[in-house]
């Protein structure tokens, strides 16, 4: 008969529970008091394991028991991914309120419910495909979490289909930068920088270790965003490094990484010759390497060292929002702390020695009022942009500004394999000498447009760029693609109004303008929605190339249409 693992040094309680259609394991020391709040930590288990296999691994019950938390071991089941991976890299998985970041959030919930747990001292770590579900967590609930520990995973949004998981694991994820913005944006109004541990093998040839190194780099400018409003508090260059070697077992190089605060926010431990495993672990689990520096210490140290959160970032809102306005408009800006407030009004980025604000302003004609705040304790915003077009009787033609609907924007893969998203609108490869995988899709209510059109033109907010795009291709669709306004597979090859009404080549900067041809015009739909697809012309290879703009689930940098009609 084979016996089951042991919890070595473990005398407390091992509490099996479901929540939310999954089952989990808690486990509570021996010396918990009720009348005590206590830290606790959630442990994501990576693919082709369970709780029990991952609470022996990490040895993290035997920590709890000396160190006086809990540990909770969300378990995923096999008929919610044959290999029990957390789904990571599925877009029903990446946001707050859906999916298994929703599962897992509640449990937490549930646990605290229950359990006297500090609120401030909640981490979350995982291995594998569960160290990429922390970190969604983190970005997505980063009320519940205040730390995130990383073995062997991948940054934010590093894939968001299963073609995409490979192509990450293998060489990584899109632009990291980006994905610190994603992330930040994830966190909306509960943004908070948190800090952030990574273990990576150097010879871990299942999730290659230029994820860990991206891993940082995301949560540095998710972290800055997060404590000031702008890049740049925290960088991915580390301030101080160490060589050490575990006694009889291998060399691994630790680095931290302080903000301007001076603290720690993030440290990166690079094991030496180790695979894909749990530093330090209990080769009584699966997936672990004995010989590796103590992963579940390393990062108790570290969640339980002291830092100082940074100070709440101002937010200041312009009313009205931007649009379009009948011969002027009165705009107040208004901050939720006290400060100074500066903005210019010729498109140029604010500084401290820009206009201070003291009234509402009135604008008289077209407008791009960019703003940011400073609070007395010294806390920045980033800058803000808000776009006024104004209209007069006396003009003879007229800018008509139409945002795409969020809902409806988006990308659909040649096959079903491919994937489709409503978060991102991707052009481009999967790379692995495929082209055209990727088409975009944005869709506009154009019901509203008086006639007659003089001119039209879609302007586009670069997201993400990897590898080498040629030339896009704008299809145009009177009504919609496909069945029904929203995304699906026959959106990809679904036949066009008119096919190729331009092609372009994409340009470097903030956004990319593209001209709707004369011959064109006719094709807009002035009794429902119009559609668009993009198209790309890329050359075959092993990696990746491909595009990407915001969809209208972007307040900022939502793609608009832009229709010059004549009175």
């Amino acid at each position: 008969m084979v016996g089951l693992p042991s919890i070595t040094n473990a005398s407390g309680s091992f509490i099996s529970g479901s929540y939310g259609g999954k089952n989990y394991k808690l486990y509570v020391p021996s010396h918990y008091d009720s009348s005590k709040n206590y830290p606790l930590y959630v442990m994501l288990h990576g693919c082709t394991q369970d709780a029990t296999q991952f609470s022996t691994g990490t040895k993290m019950n035997a920590l709890s028991e000396e160190k006086g938390f809990l540990v909770l071991y969300p378990e995923q089941s096999a008929s919610s991914n044959a290999n029990k991976c957390w789904n990571w890299f599925e877009t029903g998985h990446q946001s707050r309120g859906s999916g298994e970041p929703s599962v897992i959030a509640g449990m937490v919930q549930s646990i605290k419910t229950d359990y006297s747990i500090k609120d401030d001292q909640v981490y979350v770590a995982g291995l594998s495909a569960g160290a990429a579900m922390s970190v969604i967590m983190g970005a997505t609930y980063p009320d519940v979490f205040s730390g995130i520990g990383v073995g062997a995973g991948l940054e934010y949004k590093a894939a968001t289909s299963m073609t995409e998981a490979f192509t990450a694991m293998s060489s990584g994820g899109a632009n990291p930068i980006q994905r610190g913005r994603d992330a930040y944006k994830a966190m909306a109004s509960r943004a908070k920088p948190l800090k952030i541990i990574v273990f990576h093998g150097t010879s871990d040839y299942t999730v290659n270790k230029v994820n860990g190194d991206q891993v940082i780099s995301q949560w540095a400018v998710t972290n800055s965003l997060a404590a000031t409003g702008t890049e740049g508090w925290l960088d991915d260059q580390a301030d101080s490094t160490q060589n050490l070697q575990v006694p009889s077992g291998k060399s691994y190089t630790v680095y931290d990484y302080k903000a301007q605060d001076n603290q720690v926010w993030m440290k990166k431990v690079n094991i030496l010759n180790m695979g894909h495993a749990w530093s330090g672990g209990n080769s009584q689990g699966s997936y672990t390497d004995p010989q590796g520096p103590d992963a579940s210490r390393m990062m108790w140290e570290f969640f339980q060292s002291e830092v100082e959160p940074p100070g709440d970032i101002p937010v200041t809102t312009a009313t009205p929002a931007g649009g379009s306005y009948k011969d002027s408009v009165s705009v107040e800006l208004k901050s939720n702390k006290t400060g100074t407030t500066y903005y210019t009004t010729d498109g140029s980025e604010p500084t401290i020695h820009s206009t201070n604000y003291s009234q509402p302003l009135t604008l008289t004609e077209n407008t791009t009022l960019k703003f940011f705040s400073i609070d007395n304790d010294g806390n920045v915003e980033s800058v803000k942009t808000e776009t006024y077009i104004i209209k007069t009787d006396g003009d003879p033609t007229g800018e008509t500004i139409i945002p795409s609907i969020g809902s409806e924007d988006g990308f659909v893969g040649k096959y079903t394999a491919d994937g489709k998203s409503n978060a991102t609108i991707k052009v481009g490869d999967k790379g692995m000498y495929n082209t055209d995988t990727y088409r975009g899709i944005l869709s506009f209510d154009t019901s509203s447009i008086t006639e007659p059109i003089e001119s039209a033109k879609i302007r586009l907010y670069t997201k993400a760029k990897q590898g080498t795009i040629s030339l896009l291709h704008l299809d145009i669709k009177t009504g919609v693609f496909g069945s029904n306004s929203t995304i699906e597979q026959t959106d990809y090859a679904n036949l066009a109004t008119q096919s190729t009404i331009n092609s372009f080549s994409p340009v470097e900067g903030e956004y990319m303008e593209i001209d709707i041809p004369v011959n064109s015009l006719s094709k807009i739909n002035l009794n429902g929605p119009t559609q668009f697809r993009l198209k790309a012309d890329t050359t075959a290879g092993f990696s990746a190339n491909f595009i990407e703009f915001y969809g209208g689930e972007s307040d900022d940098y939502v793609p608009i249409l832009i229709i010059n009609n004549s009175n």
